[in-house]
């Protein structure tokens, strides 16, 4: 089975740069011989949908693993999540995010601290960004995620909704999945934020209708 990890990234700081180049050596240590591809649309600001497009657009016939670039999964899960992605739906490899803080992501970089190591900043159990898993033909076959996302948020709750509505119900496996730390471009304040929200609630509207889905995307494509 041919497996390609894809990797959206910038190194827009010092920080970034550092969480990537661990992630990066976490990753081919859990998949030794997969192909890996960092991928950047070359947006002027950077664009993780349309960045994560172009990867599996260059990506070989398989399985991919988007993984972003500062997410760190555990072997197992990820594992059973590329052997059951075959199925062509949407697959995750975790049940619990923890986003870990400053001084533990220093630790892990620094002196090679365990990921367990220390109280996460918080934990969610509904996380659908960070790790995803899927056939490359089934992820082309929705017309990848949209590319009309903004900055921070939306698109990756976006494209689970599609997947749900196109592909059929998005399936989790139990595991961990951990979050270097790094300074946040989050801004819940900003008009660029709460038009990815009310971008992403279209989505949420149409994820139990494939014909409204289809509509849906065809719709914003044009805009």
């Amino acid at each position: 089975m041919n497996v390609t990890v894809v990797f959206p990234y910038r190194g827009s700081d010092p920080h970034r740069v550092r969480a990537f180049e661990y992630t990066r050596r976490h990753m081919e240590a859990l998949l030794p011989g997969a192909r890996v591809i960092v991928a950047d649309s070359g947006d002027e600001q950077f664009n993780r949908a349309a960045s994560r497009n172009l990867g599996v657009r260059q990506a070989d016939d398989g399985i991919v693993v988007v993984c972003d670039a500062d997410t760190l999964v555990r072997k197992r899960p990820l594992l059973e999540a590329i052997e059951a992605a075959q199925d062509g739906r949407l697959h995750l490899p975790h049940t619990f995010f923890l986003s870990l803080t400053e001084e533990h992501t220093r630790r892990i970089l620094d002196h090679g601290a365990g990921h367990r190591a220390g109280k996460p900043e918080f934990m969610v159990t509904t996380a659908v960004g960070g790790c995803l898993v899927i056939d490359r033909g089934a992820y082309l076959s929705t017309g990848g995620q949209d590319e009309g996302f903004h900055g921070w948020g939306g698109e990756d709750v976006a494209f689970k909704f599609a997947c749900d509505a196109l592909l059929g119900p998005t399936v989790r496996h139990p595991g961990l999945m951990f979050g270097l730390w790094h300074p946040s471009e989050m801004d819940q304040s900003s008009e660029g934020y709460k038009r990815n929200i009310a971008r992403e609630r279209l989505y949420r509207s149409a994820r139990r209708d494939a014909t409204r889905m289809k509509e849906l995307i065809r719709r914003l494509s044009c805009e």
